[in-house]
């Protein structure tokens, strides 16, 4: 006699019984077209994220074969009050996507389902990697406008925190969200919604950008547009904090710069900046080299690539990593804000001077991304307060220890860091979180951190998750 999986409701634990098990205290799981597992071996498998820093054994674990699974156990789960998070690639750094109720592996649903001259319909759990190599594939050349730096993580993942154009976009393009036309969400009700701008757009605006606390992505229609054959990156170096900016604000009134992105290093290094400006181009009409680098302080050195090259760099890096240092076993307590482009000069140089070769370490780095304001139309994420600049950066101290077995005290120690340095940008430079780092907040900060949004954001909470069940890891909601 076959076992099915099911949920005792007085026990208040997942567990599994014969298909004949009647009785109130067993409630038997839908049947899905994925599976549902139990297992202790498929529950510590996500338990952490990238950071490793948080651990949460959720107590069940979906990998959906279908939009409808998701909604089935969603239904389920608000029926008897358990907690539901969504994984992707999980790349956050303390537990945001965590839960020790049940967790959906959101990267099993990985389906392109069709790929036109101006948008893709695809699953949320397919990688943008995989995307652009199937959009690129195609006679003539597409692309997404807009890429993360590091490309292996989920269309779904990237959409709610915002989606940084880390090495593609940025300047002249927004953020990954500002480039999608529809969705397929299903809400904390377990109803399976189609949103755009047009239809549901509370909903559609809540979700993009909404840490995954108003619905789960399923699928999303996304922009596409033409892609080049090449890239070519002006790369300076600089000891002074001064000079660096002063090239960098060329570069960003400077046309035919496509992309630009910045490295920075501890006061011990040299350099301590490092200066990344890129031309997209094809090779019947090269870029200008001396017209890119006119005026500028530093004369560059120049790498020229493949477009595909391009985008994959950080992968390639991530991905040597794997094999030598045991990147994934790595603790990472990361920084992350936004910060308004005319206080950005004065705080890279407060926080730079005074991080360590500790507070770095040697496997991390600390990155700077400019993005032009008016390019960023969503309600979500929220960004600093207008300060006169058309600029806005995102500033990421990726600190990554030493060994994979870190010292407790080294993570008490820059979990401490980071809630100082996030005080003192918030009160000081008008700072605004980007929730990917490890930064310890409680509800009280949430509101702070929406500000004049939260009204609508809780509206549409209120709406599309009444029970309360999704997300509870970032503990937005956790006072009402």
């Amino acid at each position: 006699m076959s076992d099915i999986a099911g949920f005792d409701p007085i026990a208040r634990r997942w567990v599994t019984g014969p298909a004949t098990t009647a009785g109130s205290s067993f409630a038997a799981v839908p049947t899905l077209e994925g599976e549902l597992l139990l297992d202790d071996a498929a529950r510590a498998a996500v338990a952490t994220d990238l950071g490793n820093i948080a651990v949460h054994k959720p107590s069940a674990v979906l990998r959906p074969g279908s939009a409808e699974d998701i909604a089935e156990m969603i239904r389920f789960c608000r029926t008897y009050g358990i907690a539901v998070s969504t994984r992707g690639n999980a790349h956050t750094t303390l537990g945001q996507g965590l839960s020790e109720g049940l967790l959906i592996e959101n990267h099993c649903l990985d389906r392109i389902h069709s790929i036109g001259p101006d948008v893709a319909e695809v699953d949320a759990g397919i990688f943008w990697k995989d995307l652009l190599l199937a959009a690129y594939e195609r006679s003539p050349r597409r692309t997404p406008p807009a890429l993360t730096g590091y490309t292996s993580l989920t269309v779904g993942g990237t959409l709610s925190v915002g989606g940084l154009g880390g090495l593609v976009g940025a300047l002249r393009t927004g953020l990954q969200i500002d480039h999608v036309r529809e969705l397929e969400v299903v809400t904390g009700t377990g109803d399976i919604e189609r949103c755009s701008p047009e239809r549901k757009s509370d909903l559609f605006e809540a979700v993009l950008g909404g840490l995954g606390q108003c619905g789960v992505i399923t699928k999303a229609v996304v922009e596409l547009e033409p892609a080049r054959e090449r890239a070519r990156t002006y790369v300076l170096e600089y000891t002074d904090n001064a000079r660096f900016f002063r090239d960098l604000r060329t570069l960003l009134d400077r046309p035919a710069i496509d992309h630009i992105y910045a490295e920075l290093y501890s006061p011990q290094s040299s350099p301590t900046h490092k200066l990344y400006a890129t031309v997209l181009y094809d090779p019947d009409a090269p870029p200008d080299d001396a017209a890119a680098a006119a005026d500028l302080t530093t004369a560059p050195t120049i790498d020229d690539t493949t477009y595909l090259d391009y985008a994959f760099s950080i992968d390639r890096l991530v991905d040597g990593m794997r094999e030598t240092v045991e990147w994934d076993r790595l603790v990472k307590p990361w920084y992350d804000v936004w910060l308004g482009g005319s206080v950005v000069e004065d705080y890279v140089d407060e926080v730079q001077s005074a991080l360590s070769a500790r507070d770095i370490g040697p496997f991390g780095i600390s990155l700077l991304y400019p993005q032009r304001r008016d390019r960023i139309s969503r309600p979500l994420p929220p960004l600093p307060e207008p300060d006169g600049s058309p600029w806005v950066f995102v500033l990421d101290i990726n600190t990554v220890a030493e060994t994979a077995d870190a010292d407790p005290e080294f993570v008490a120690d820059m979990l401490d860091r980071n809630d100082r340095l996030y005080a003192r940008a918030r009160k000081h430079y008008g700072a605004v979180l980007y929730p990917i780092g490890s930064l310890r907040l409680n509800a009280d900060d949430w509101r702070a951190h929406y500000g004049e949004r939260w009204p609508a954001f809780r509206a549409a909470k209120t709406t599309y998750d009444p029970s309360g069940i999704l997300a509870q890891g970032l503990g937005i909601f956790q006072d009402d």
